[in-house]
């Protein structure tokens, strides 16, 4: 059997790890490889170093997160070309993603090596930033790009254009662009709106704008859009996802659009994304007649 699975794991929690060897023992019972990150392979003390999680995206299909949504979005956002399926099993608090309970993973790895399961597409953001002319920073992104300022620096002058109009000039703490995926993530928090996840569609959200009138906005999914970096600055960052950050230079234009690549999550078919909501947000159900 030539299939091989990818396994990621949040460090620091034992269940976990106990759980990953578990994953690992039974993939060894059926011949079956298994490829794991550098910081999965330090985790359980493997005698081998684990590969980059870029590689890992390539090389393995499923692959089988063990954590929370960050440890998942940590690993999808590196998706290119022919997109795994992602298997995310929640051991954290909130989990809109990662719909597997730890007590289910071998039966949907098992449907998964089958191309059993139920899969949904999400799109993902695209972002550069361009200085001087070339492109010094790119990635993707599951959940959102944000453009913010440090914690100590004053509020900056962020100038918006989409498609090549301008938007506006948003003096705020910062904008978040989000996926419908990240709808539900900073921009939420923040009062954008929640996007369901099989829209395309880009939410920008200002974060605490020092107008009224600053409100947010959903685009079409083929929206250019542009932040311009004014000339004068403190600390001013892109931060990808949470997890990965970029200091911008005054000049510096952020660069954000959808991705052409999009990620496959499996999905649990014993419940509706709004099942998930009404969980995850603590939302009422609303009174129905017997």
């Amino acid at each position: 059997m030539n299939q091989r699975i990818g396994l990621v794991l949040r460090p620091g929690n034992q269940k976990i790890v106990a759980l990953a060897k578990e994953v690992m023992a039974w993939c060894a019972q059926r011949s079956i490889g298994v490829e794991v990150d550098t910081q999965s392979a330090k985790t359980l003390k493997l005698s081998t170093p684990g590969i980059d999680a870029r590689e890992l995206v390539e090389r393995a299909d499923p692959i089988v997160t063990l954590g929370g949504d960050g440890t998942l979005i940590g690993v999808a956002r590196y998706v290119k070309g022919k997109c795994p399926v992602f298997i995310g099993v929640n051991f954290g608090n909130l989990g809109f993603l990662t719909e597997v309970r730890p007590d289910e993973v071998f039966v949907v790895l098992e449907d998964a090596l089958k191309a059993k399961v139920s899969c949904a597409e999400r799109v993902l953001l695209f972002v550069q930033i361009e200085r001087d002319g070339a492109v010094c920073f790119e990635s993707q992104a599951v959940n959102d790009v944000v453009v913010q300022k440090g914690a100590k620096s004053p509020l900056p002058d962020l100038d918006l254009s989409v498609n090549d109009h301008d938007v506006a000039r948003i003096r705020a703490d910062g904008i978040i662009f989000a996926t419908p995926t990240g709808s539900t993530a900073y921009s939420l928090a923040a009062g954008g709106s929640i996007a369901h996840p099989s829209l395309s569609v880009i939410l920008v959200t200002p974060i605490c704008p020092h107008s009224l009138t600053n409100r947010p906005l959903i685009l079409p999914g083929s929206a250019r859009i542009e932040v311009e970096i004014p000339k004068v600055l403190d600390e001013v960052l892109v931060t990808v996802d949470g997890q990965v950050s970029e200091r911008l230079r005054p000049g510096d234009i952020v660069k954000v659009s959808q991705a052409k690549q999009t990620v496959r999550f499996v999905i649990s078919d014993d419940k509706s994304y709004f099942d998930i909501l009404r969980t995850k947000l603590n939302w009422g159900v609303p009174n129905k007649p017997d």
